[in-house]
C-alpha cells in the first residue's frame, strides 16, 4: 500500500472519532457522560419550537415613532447649520409638529432667507419645503413620502436584527425572527418557564434613550395649575433651585399623583388654548414615597415634567454601556459613553442650557432629571430607582446593559399575541421522522447491495458516515433541528448514494472497455469528479438561496441541506475512493475482478 493511504486512514479515523465525541452529549444523558466529555464536548443539537416547545410571540412595531425620530434628527442637523454662522448669529426656534413637519421660526423675519435652497440641498431627498412666510419668518418643512416608507422598512429590518442580538445574548439557540407586514414574529425554542418573563422583558424593552430639556418656569404650567380639579387626586407642588455658579433662581411647579394614568388623562382632557403645545410634551417620572426619616417606602407616586418635545440627543450615539455600583448607596446603576458625534451634541446641549434640568428618558419614562451644572461631553449614568431588591436591580442593570449594547429598537413594540407551544406534537413527529428515516435508509441500503453487490457495501458505509458527520456538525454548531430539518436529513439519505451511482456507472463502463479493476477505479473516480462536483455546487447554490431569502422552517431545511451537501461530497468521493483503494490494492496481487 502507498504511504498516503495510511495517512488517509488515520485522518478519516480521527474524523469519525471526533464526530462520535461531538454526538455523545446529544445521545447520552448528562448523568452518564464521562468527565472528559462534560469538560470538552458540551455542545449538542437543539430541538426546534415544533419539536420541544417554547415561546411564540408577535409584536406590532410602532413605525410612526421611528418616523418622528428621523424628523427630530433632521431638525437638529438644520439647527446646527444655522447656528454655525458666527458672523451673523441667527435667533431661531425649530420644533416638530405632528409626525412629519418641521417648523423653523426666525425671530427676525428677514433672517428666514438664511434657510436657503443651497443650505437645504443636502436634505433635498429627505424633506420638502411646504411654505415660507416672509411676514412672520416661519418656514415649514415636511418629510418626503418616499423617506417615510424607507424609514418604515428600515425600522422593521433593524428591529429584527436588534431582537436577534438580544436573544443571542440570552443564549437561545436558533431563534426564528421574521417580519410579517408591520409585525415581527419571534419563536424561541427550549425556554424554561422561569425564563419566559425575563426574555419577554428583554425583547420588549425599546431601550430608546433620549435627552430632553425641561422647560421650567413656563407660563403653560402656571395656567395648568389653576385647571386641576380639587377632587382629582392630583397634587400641585412647587419646585425651586439655584444655579451653582451664577446664583440665578429657578422656580417651577409640577403635578403629582399615585398613578401615571390619572395624570395622562388630565392632560388629554385639556383643549383649546389650554391644550398641550405642539412643540412640548409631558414627561413622567416614578418615585418612591419617603417616610419622615427620609427612607424610601414601598409606595410609589408619579410626577410630571414639562419637556421640549424634540430630543436634542438620543441613544443612537452610544458607544458603550456597563453595569457599575453607586459608591454612596451601593445600588447598581448603568454607565454609558457617547461616540464622537454624541459627545459634540452633548457638550453643546449642556453648554446652552446651563442651570436648567435635563430629563433622561428611557422607554418613554423619565429616569432622572438632573440640573446641568457643567458641560457634559462623553459620559453619563442611569440609576435604577434606588428601591427594590438589590439582586433584582442588579439583574435589571445587566439586562439594560445588554439591550443598550445591542442597540435600541428603532420603534416601540406592542405585544399582540403570545402562546407557549407544547412539545407533545413534537415527540410524535420525532418518532414518525425516525421511522421514515429507517425505512428510507433500509430501502437505499438494500438497493445498493442488490444492484452493486460488494461495491454497494462501500456506498452504504459512505452513506452511514455521511449521516454521522452531518449530525456531528449540526451538534458542533448547536444547530436547531426542526421538522423541515428532519426532512432534510431524509433527503440526504437519498443524495448520499447519488454520487456513488455516477462513479460506479463510470467504473462499469471502464471495466467493459477491458481495463483492470485498479485502472477502472482510477479512471472512474477521476472522470466522474467534475460531474459529481457540479451536481453538488448547483444544489449548494439552491440551499444558499433558500437560507438567504427563506425564514423559519425553510431556513431549517436549508441548513440541513447545505451541511449534507458538504459531507456527502467528502464521503462519496474521497472516502469512497480510499475504501476502493483498500479493495483493489496498490501492490501486486490485486484482484482480477471487481464486484460491482
Amino acid at each position: 500500500m502507498e504511504r498516503s493511504w495510511w495517512w488517509k486512514a488515520l485522518l478519516y479515523g480521527a474524523l469519525v472519532a471526533l464526530a462520535c465525541l461531538y454526538l455523545v452529549p446529544t445521545v447520552v444523558p448528562e448523568s452518564q457522560q464521562p468527565a472528559f466529555i462534560k469538560k470538552y464536548f458540551q455542545k449538542r443539537i437543539q430541538l426546534g419550537l415544533d419539536l420541544q416547545g417554547g415561546l411564540h410571540l408577535v409584536y406590532e412595531v410602532h413605525v410612526d415613532k421611528a418616523v418622528s425620530d428621523k424628523v427630530d434628527r433632521i431638525a437638529s442637523e438644520i439647527e446646527d447649520r444655522l447656528k454655525k454662522d458666527d458672523k451673523n448669529p441667527t435667533d431661531v426656534a425649530i420644533s416638530r409638529e405632528g409626525r412629519d413637519d418641521i417648523v423653523v421660526t426666525f425671530k427676525n423675519p428677514a433672517d428666514q432667507g438664511k434657510l436657503s435652497e443651497e443650505m437645504l440641498r443636502e436634505f433635498r431627498k429627505q424633506i420638502d419645503v411646504v411654505s415660507r412666510d416672509t411676514a412672520t419668518g416661519v418656514v415649514r418643512l415636511r418629510l418626503d413620502p418616499d423617506q417615510i416608507e424607507e424609514v418604515r422598512d428600515s425600522a422593521l429590518r433593524q428591529g429584527i436584527e436588534t431582537i436577534r442580538g438580544r436573544v443571542d445574548k440570552f443564549g437561545v439557540a436558533e431563534p426564528t425572527i421574521i417580519k410579517k407586514g408591520t409585525d415581527i414574529i419571534v419563536e424561541l425554542p427550549g425556554l424554561k418557564t422561569a425564563d419566559f418573563e425575563r426574555i419577554k422583558n428583554i425583547i420588549g424593552k425599546t431601550a430608546q434613550l433620549e435627552f430632553k430639556i425641561v422647560d421650567d418656569g413656563s407660563d403653560y404650567m402656571k395656567r395648568v395649575e389653576a385647571l386641576v380639579p380639587k377632587d382629582s387626586g392630583i397634587d400641585i407642588l412647587p419646585e425651586s433651585w439655584t444655579e451653582k455658579d451664577s446664583g440665578k433662581p429657578h422656580e417651577d411647579v409640577y403635578l403629582k399623583a399615585k398613578t401615571r394614568e390619572s395624570l395622562e388623562k388630565f392632560f388629554a382632557g385639556l383643549t383649546g388654548e389650554n391644550a398641550l403645545p405642539a412643540d412640548h410634551e409631558i414627561g413622567y417620572e416614578e418615585n418612591a414615597v419617603r417616610n419622615e426619616a427620609g427612607e424610601a417606602t414601598q409606595d410609589r407616586y408619579w410626577r410630571t415634567y414639562y419637556l421640549k418635545k424634540r430630543a436634542v440627543l438620543t441613544g443612537e450615539y452610544l458607544s458603550n454601556a456597563d453595569q457599575t455600583w453607586d459608591q454612596q448607596t451601593g445600588r447598581p446603576e448603568v454607565t454609558f459613553e457617547f461616540d464622537h458625534q454624541g459627545a459634540i451634541l452633548s457638550e453643546r446641549m449642556t453648554r446652552e442650557n446651563m442651570g436648567r434640568k435635563m430629563a433622561i428618558v428611557l422607554d418613554d419614562k423619565i429616569n432622572s432629571a438632573p440640573v446641568i451644572e457643567g458641560v457634559i461631553s462623553s459620559r453619563g449614568r442611569i440609576t435604577l430607582g434606588g428601591f427594590g431588591d438589590p439582586f433584582q436591580l442588579q439583574q435589571e442593570a445587566k439586562d439594560l446593559v445588554a439591550v443598550l449594547k445591542s442597540g435600541s429598537l428603532p420603534a416601540p413594540l406592542r405585544k399582540t399575541f403570545e402562546t407557549q407551544v407544547g412539545p407533545t406534537m413534537g415527540r410524535d413527529s420525532i418518532e414518525k421522522a425516525k421511522f421514515s428515516m429507517l425505512i428510507g435508509a433500509a430501502a437505499v441500503v438494500l438497493f445498493m447491495l442488490i444492484y452493486y453487490r460488494a461495491s454497494g457495501i462501500i456506498a452504504n458505509i459512505a452513506m452511514t458516515l455521511n449521516m454521522l458527520f452531518m449530525v456531528a456538525i449540526l451538534a458542533a454548531f448547536e444547530a436547531s433541528l426542526t421538522l423541515p430539518g428532519i426532512a432534510g436529513l431524509v433527503l440526504t439519505i437519498g443524495m448520499a448514494v447519488d454520487a456513488n451511482i455516477i462513479i460506479y456507472e463510470r467504473i462499469r463502463e471502464e471495466l467493459r472497455n477491458g481495463k483492470s479493476p485498479r485502472s477502472a477505479v482510477d479512471a472512474g473516480f477521476s472522470r466522474a469528479f467534475w460531474t459529481v462536483f457540479d451536481a453538488h455546487v448547483t444544489n449548494f447554490v439552491a440551499g444558499v438561496v433558500l437560507y438567504s431569502y427563506g425564514s423559519g422552517p425553510i431556513r431549517g431545511f436549508a441548513v440541513t441541506l447545505l451541511v449534507g451537501i458538504i459531507t456527502n461530497l467528502v464521503t462519496s468521493y474521497w472516502l469512497s475512493r480510499w475504501m476502493f483503494d483498500l479493495m483493489v490494492g496498490r501492490r501486486s496481487g490485486a484482484p482480477a475482478t471487481l464486484s460491482i
